[in-house]
């Protein structure tokens, strides 16, 4: 039988004695190995934050067409504002091309970052565009950043754990994620009212390019799925308050894949289900600082266990892997 997903409490971590942190450092660090993925609980994101985020992701995908795409990004593979299936297929990550992924999503990434050259260096403008942000709902923009901003902070607390379950330097990730390239999907999963294409998804089965992901999904059926390392599909646990977390490629990369990239994706609802059957998730892609080096660790190699992956800077395999996903085969930057 597949191993499940672990639910983890990380409310003892901050506080708790050293060996609380240990305990759960070890049930972390078991968890990726073993599928990357878990559920987290006490994770310090506002429940009250999560539901007024999702309330006004709602209502802006409930608008008319036109008017969602008033907030349409400018150019392809940016991941700025309103973007369709059309503008990228998630199953060319995996050299293959099934029809497009039945979803919608709006998307947008760091703000508020002042006069900072860091954002103006070559590729910065890869890393960075300018968000593009809808003028309705008129409370939509206050409410994503409130997101951002606190899944900003479980990612600091999550790379302390990290840093222990690695056996690492405390602050040892500090200077490779303080200026990075995070992004958020608002990602829309619409009633399905026709029968899907031959071999089409919500979601069609990727890894994430990211060093990790987390998600607050709800419970609508058509559901989150992780292959397991015997090719078993496991549903990820709808948990509530809980946020997944998932590995992505450059966290596997810097681990030497002692930590699973693990492949998913997202289901369609039966076809005999009645009601509802639309699907919201509010994603956090963690992406490091544009020039962060991403190497196997020391403490992940050895003689019988070289390094897997050469270094890679995380903004270059980002942008490799975005002009995949999207077909395209240029990236215009902006002037």
């Amino acid at each position: 039988m597949a191993t499940p997903v672990p639910v983890i409490d990380l409310s003892g971590f901050a506080e708790g004695d050293e060996a609380t942190r240990a305990v759960i450092a070890t049930s972390v660090s078991s968890a990726l190995s073993e599928i990357g993925f878990l559920v987290l609980q006490g994770h310090g994101v506002s429940s009250t934050t999560i539901s007024e985020t999702r309330d006004v992701a709602w209502r802006f995908f409930d608008l008319p067409l036109a008017e969602k795409e008033r907030s349409r990004k400018p150019m392809k593979g940016a991941w700025r504002g309103y973007v369709t299936a059309e503008d990228e297929n998630l199953s060319y990550m995996q050299n293959e091309s099934s029809p497009p992924d039945l979803k919608e999503f709006f998307g947008f990434g760091q703000f508020d970052y002042g006069d900072d050259p860091y954002y103006r260096q070559s590729f910065a403008d890869v890393a960075f565009p300018p968000n593009i942000w809808p003028d309705h709902p008129v409370d939509f923009k206050p409410a994503a950043m409130r997101f951002y901003r606190e899944m900003e902070g479980l990612t600091e607390r999550l790379l302390q754990v990290f840093e222990k379950a690695l056996a690492l330097d405390e602050g040892f990730f500090r200077d490779k994620f303080n200026r990075h390239a995070s992004t958020v999907r608002f990602l829309n999963y619409p009633n399905q009212t026709g029968e899907p294409l031959p071999g089409q998804l919500r979601c069609a089965a990727h890894y994430d390019f990211t060093a990790i992901t987390l998600l607050a999904v709800d419970d609508a059926l058509g559901g989150l799925q992780v292959q397991s390392q015997s090719g078993d599909w496991i549903d990820i646990p709808s948990i509530s308050d809980g946020i997944v977390l998932n590995v992505g490629d450059l966290m596997a990369g810097w681990t030497n894949d002692r930590w699973r990239s693990g492949l998913h994706r997202v289901l369609n609802p039966p076809r005999d289900a009645r009601g509802s059957t639309r699907r919201l998730s509010l994603v956090y892609f963690v992406n490091p600082n544009y020039d962060a080096m991403v190497e196997c660790l020391p403490g992940c190699q050895d003689a019988d266990h070289p390094a897997l992956y050469p270094p890679v800077k995380a903004g270059e395999h980002r942008l490799q892997k975005v002009l995949t996903a999207t077909s395209d085969v240029q990236l215009v930057r902006a002037s």
